[in-house]
């Protein structure tokens, strides 16, 4: 009998001795669910690292573009104002020109008569007070009448000048002038010229634009309402202007700059419905984030 309890005892002490081994086996030993292995395990884990490295891959080659594509847009911002310089430099030749012409015209010096060897011509350097003038003849008293309306007009017509007209700028070179101060950060010069443009030119072509542009540069200088004016007026009279989501974007930074981030949130919403997968939805994306 007490055999037979030492034999229990033996098989009970080896059940337990199994019982915690199996307790002590890595949890990675162990199948993670009923029925699976493994060999299921170690597939699984494997599939999950091929796919974050797939993901890698494609988020670095997705920001190798994205430099590439800011590096184009920096290179040719930088072509497009060189020409708008070049096309500014330009006009103010010319206009200088014109108002040399209009201002500082030299008399026309009359040509003597070759066959009269006794007259000289004055030097270009010469006063016109220093040239002597042959005395005037005596008028004949017959021909008086006849020759008053000569005399009334002492200078010779084809040394005359006609007077230009003053130098009104085009539609275009307006603008060209305004948004050249924008781009170049004299955002108060800007405000005036584009305020100047849409005076001369209401109903202009690149009205939506300048409103856009006025918007900005009070932006830039703080002016936060004067900028949700600007950028108001194409939301309500300009919704057709290529310019609407930039300035629903511009509205919405105004109002989150005067502390109205209920209305921000919303413009910034309604660009990422109504313009997906662009530049303008991407900016109010980040900027609903800071936001939140």
């Amino acid at each position: 009998m007490s055999r037979g309890l030492l034999l229990d005892g033996s098989r009970i002490l080896t059940g337990a001795f199994l019982l915690l081994a199996a307790a002590m086996l890595p949890a990675q030993e162990r199948p993670l669910f009923p029925g699976q292995n493994q060999t299921q395990a170690g597939g699984a884990a494997g599939a999950n690292n091929d796919a974050l490295s797939l993901l890698l891959n494609q988020n670095n080659q997705m920001r190798a573009e994205l430099q590439a594509l800011r590096a184009l847009v920096e290179e040719q911002g930088f072509e497009l104002r060189r020409l708008q310089r070049d096309s500014l430099n330009r006009y103010t030749d010319m206009d200088e020109r014109l108002q040399a012409l209009e201002n500082g015209a030299a008399p026309v010096t009359a040509v003597p008569d070759a066959n009269s060897p006794e007259q000289t011509t004055p030097s270009e350097t010469t006063p016109p007070s220093l040239v002597e003038s042959p005395p005037a003849a005596a008028p004949d008293p017959a021909n008086a009448e006849s020759a008053s309306p000569v005399a009334a007009d002492p200078v010779p017509r084809r040394g005359r000048i006609s007077t230009l007209p003053p130098v009104v700028l085009s539609e275009q070179q307006l603008y060209q002038m305004a948004y050249e101060s924008a781009i170049n950060e004299n955002f108060e010069r800007s405000i005036a010229e584009f305020d100047q443009y849409l005076s001369v030119y209401p109903e202009g072509r690149f009205v939506a634009n300048a409103h856009y542009w006025k918007g900005q540069s009070y932006l830039y200088l703080g002016r936060f309402d004067e900028a949700r004016d600007s950028y108001e007026i194409i939301l309500n009279e300009y919704g057709d202007s290529p310019k609407l989501p930039d300035a629903m974007y511009g509205l919405g930074q105004a109002f989150q700059r005067l502390g109205d981030t209920s209305r921000a949130r919303n413009l910034f919403n309604d660009i990422k419905r109504s313009y997906p997968n662009t530049g303008v939805a991407n900016l109010a994306d980040s900027n609903l984030q800071s936001l939140d």
